[in-house]
C-alpha cells in the first residue's frame, strides 16, 4: 500500500536539492497523504543533548507560538521519547495529551487533529533527529504504518544528512568494527564502542551518551574504560585525539 509513496519520495528528492521546508511540504501534501497528515516538524539533536526545531510545514499559528521549539533530551515529550527509545511514538488521544507528558498537558490544544506521530531519524545507527506529524483522523498503532514511517525516515536521513562526516568503519552493521592503525595504538572496537568513541570526541559526557543511546551511565562508563584500554590511552581527551586523527586521515 505504501511502497509507491516511498518510491515517489525518493524520486522527488533525486530531482534537485530542496530546502527542508520544501521537503516537509512535499511529505505532508503527497508522501503522507494516506495518513491525512496536516503538518510536519523536524527536530534535530545537538551536541548539548537538546532537541531543537529546525524546520516545519503546515502548523497553525497557535501551534507555532505556544509549543516550545527546544527540549532537553531528558524532558518527557513524544519527540524525546522517540529519540531515546528509537521507536515510533503514537499519540491518538488529542486534544488530550497522555498523562506521561505533563509539559504538553499544560498547553491548551485547540486544533482539530486527533493523532500525533513521531519517528526517529538515524545516521549510522545513531539518532540525530526526529520527525513529528499531526494527522486528522485517529490512527491506531499499526506495524505497516510503522514500517512506512521508518522507510521515510531512512530516505530522509540518506538525503538530508548524507554530508555528515562519519568514519567508514562505522557505516556497516557487523558485530565488530575495527578502527585500525599501523602503530598498534588502536585496537578492535565493537560497534557500540565505536559509537561511544565518536560521541566522546564530540564532547558528550557519559550521562549524555547514555541518554542518547539508551544504556545506563554505568554501562557507558565501563565501555569507555574498555575503549581506553584498546586505544592504550589515558583518558577522554587522548582518546578523542586518536579518533580525530583517524577521522582526518580517512578523508
Amino acid at each position: 500500500m505504501f511502497l509507491p509513496y516511498v518510491s515517489e519520495f525518493v524520486e522527488f528528492l533525486s530531482v534537485k536539492d530542496h530546502s527542508l521546508e520544501e521537503i516537509l511540504g512535499h511529505m505532508v501534501l503527497r508522501v503522507l497523504s494516506p495518513l491525512d497528515a496536516t503538518s510536519a516538524f523536524l527536530f534535530e539533536l545537538n551536541n548539548e543533548n537538546r532537541v531543537e526545531s529546525s524546520a516545519r510545514y503546515g502548523a497553525s499559528h497557535l501551534v507555532r507560538d505556544i509549543y516550545p521549539n527546544s527540549y532537553e533530551l531528558r524532558d518527557r515529550v513524544p519527540i524525546t521519547d522517540s529519540i531515546r527509545t528509537r521507536t515510533v511514538v503514537w499519540v491518538n488521544t488529542l486534544p488530550t495529551w497522555p498523562e506521561e507528558y505533563p509539559i504538553l498537558q499544560a498547553i491548551p490544544y485547540t486544533d482539530p487533529e486527533k493523532t500525533f506521530i513521531c519517528f526517529p531519524i538515524e545516521k549510522c545507527g545513531t539518532p540525530i533527529a526526529v520527525l513529528g506529524i499531526f494527522c486528522n483522523p485517529v490512527i491506531d498503532p499499526d506495524a505497516e504504518i510503522d514500517a512506512f514511517l521508518r522507510a521515510i525516515g531512512h530516505v530522509l536521513s540518506l538525503h538530508v544528512y548524507r554530508s555528515i562526516d562519519t568514519p567508514a568503519e562505522l557505516r556497516h552493521h557487523d558485530k565488530k568494527s575495527t578502527i585500525g592503525s599501523n602503530d598498534g595504538h588502536i585496537g578492535e572496537l565493537t560497534e557500540r564502542q565505536g559509537l561511544i568513541l565518536r560521541m566522546m570526541s564530540e564532547g558528550r559526557t557519559n550521562l549524555g551518551i547514555s541518554e542518547m543511546l539508551g544504556y545506563s551511565e554505568s554501562t557507558i562508563r565501563q565501555e569507555t574504560i574498555k575503549i581506553f584500554a584498546k586505544l592504550r590511552c589515558h583518558g577522554r581527551e587522548e582518546a578523542s585525539q586518536i579518533y580525530n586523527a583517524k577521522l582526518a586521515t580517512s578523508k
